[in-house]
């Protein structure tokens, strides 16, 4: 058993389970999600006794990091360990005063979005909130800089995962614990409606961030084919009620693939899919992982970019990092090879 992953009611109860007065877990909190101790000895207003019983029941992390990459310009990719032997990536990613960590939500992606390498990859399990906190911690421990912004756009689709990942995202976002504030929490989705509706109702009130990457049904069925369950009518219905309950504006990305996606008339049917949601276009550039598929040309980038300017929308490009270091969006996968997971269409 973790701690990681446990809120303060459990920590109290474990606490009593272990023969000590509730106030205890309350101090054990403060140690995990403020103090981020690596061990039970540095814990030293928990009585001796105490930190022994809990030594020989609990460990705190269930995240080890096997291997760090650091980019010139900054990025830095951790390979993760998970106790059942199965690895994820995470990225820190430095802009200025801002520190963003790209977390993983599953080991693999059962989207099965052609362009990404986590997708290629197929699905093997989902983290628990232990292992998504721990991604989190260990990072912050990487570097000297504090993590200022979360995003959850790592290894596998967030809302698939959303009871650990809410339940992770509560422990992050605690201003008693954690502290990172909620409007610097993003989680991304290709558009998982049930799981949209689900982040609506929680109350956490992230930030969304939505990947359409296509202006019709059909150019989504062919890039993201499980996303594809969904229309985009819904997908737009969803992220509109969204925006409208929580009073935030959206992000809504769009990855532009060379002859796919990236003409004057997608950018045009992007204007009429969006003008009417308080939100911003992130465009984003292809990370190439071998295949199909080629980055947009610059010029065509922003012609499509000045269209959506012209119409009104903000629309910015966000330029690759990490990318010789395979930390870019895309590229995460795990040092798994392609099709290592399983395809599980029939489970969602």
């Amino acid at each position: 058993m973790y701690l990681l992953g446990k809120d303060a009611a459990e920590l109290e109860e474990l606490a009593s389970s272990l023969g000590e007065r509730a106030f205890r877990g309350r101090q054990l909190y403060r140690w995990l999600y403020v103090k981020e101790a690596d061990g039970f000895a540095e814990m030293n207003d928990l009585a001796k006794g105490f930190r022994k019983r809990l030594s020989e029941k609990v460990m705190i992390s269930p995240v080890r990091v096997d291997d760090v990459s650091r980019s010139a310009g900054g990025s830095v990719k951790l390979l993760f360990a998970l106790p059942d032997g199965n690895r994820v990536e995470g990225v820190l990613i430095p802009d200025g005063e801002r520190l963003t960590a790209c977390l993983s939500s599953q080991v693999g992606c059962v989207i099965g979005c052609r362009f990404c390498a986590t997708g290629r990859m197929g699905f093997i399990r989902n983290l628990s909130a232990a292992e998504i906190v721990g991604q989190f911690i260990a990072m912050n421990k990487a570097v000297r800089m504090k993590i200022s912004n979360v995003v959850m756009m790592g290894m596998g689709e967030p809302l698939l995962n959303r009871r650990e990942l809410f339940k992770a995202a509560g422990l992050i976002t605690d201003p008693d614990g954690l502290g990172i504030s909620r409007r610097r929490f993003s989680v991304s989705t290709v558009g998982w409606v049930p799981g949209i509706e689900a982040m609506r109702a929680s109350g956490l009130r992230l930030k969304l961030t939505v990947s359409l990457n296509g202006t019709t049904d059909g150019q989504r069925r062919k890039l993201m084919p499980l996303a594809a369950r969904f229309p985009l009518a819904d997908v737009l219905h969803a992220a509109k009620e969204y925006a409208s309950h929580t009073r935030q504006r959206l992000t809504f990305t769009y990855l532009l693939l060379a002859g796919i996606n990236d003409s004057p008339v997608d950018a045009r049917r992007l204007i009429k899919l969006v003008s009417r949601i308080p939100s911003k276009i992130n465009l984003m550039e292809y990370n190439e992982i071998g295949g199909e598929f080629r980055r947009s040309d610059d010029i065509v980038t922003e012609d499509f970019q000045e269209i959506l300017r012209s119409a009104g929308l903000t629309a910015t490009l966000r330029k690759s990092r990490g990318l010789e270091i395979g930390a870019a969006c895309g590229q995460l996968a795990g040092r798994y090879a392609p099709g290592s997971g399983r395809v599980l269409k029939a489970i969602y």
